[in-house]
């Protein structure tokens, strides 16, 4: 736990935060769109058995929770609707269970280290 805190905070100096669309274009949203109200970093998709074109989204808050939307895919267009808010990295593992959140942890940590590398080559090509 104390680890997935340390990468949670180190990730979130790396990534850009934004507002969800609730409802729009997945390919050329607008500012016009409606939003969900939580400024968050978008994770991972998670299909739901049983049904079509509906899917559990996993999005990191900038203060460090998690949010799980519901999201409705149609040819291109998008319907989400925030599902639970505010959840701990261990309400978050209870939630959609231990395989989906080793998976989110990776990505993250993933993240971390293309940012550091790219950090590195950005500094030492001024030398």
């Amino acid at each position: 736990m104390i680890a997935a805190d340390q990468l949670i905070r180190k990730v979130s100096k790396y990534v850009t935060f934004g507002q969800p669309v609730a409802s729009g274009s997945v390919i050329s949203q607008r500012l016009a769109d409606p939003r969900i109200p939580i400024l968050a970093y978008y994770l991972t998709l998670i299909a739901q058995e049983g049904e079509k074109d509906y899917y559990h989204e996993v999005w990191l808050k900038k203060d460090g929770s998690f949010a799980l939307t519901e999201a409705w895919y149609r040819e291109s267009t998008v319907s989400r609707k925030l599902l639970k808010d505010d959840l701990s990295y261990e309400q978050l593992l209870e939630t959609i269970g231990e395989t989906e959140v080793n998976a989110i942890m990776m990505r993250i940590s993933e993240t971390i280290k293309k940012s550091e590398r790219d950090d590195w080559r950005r500094y030492s090509s001024r030398a």
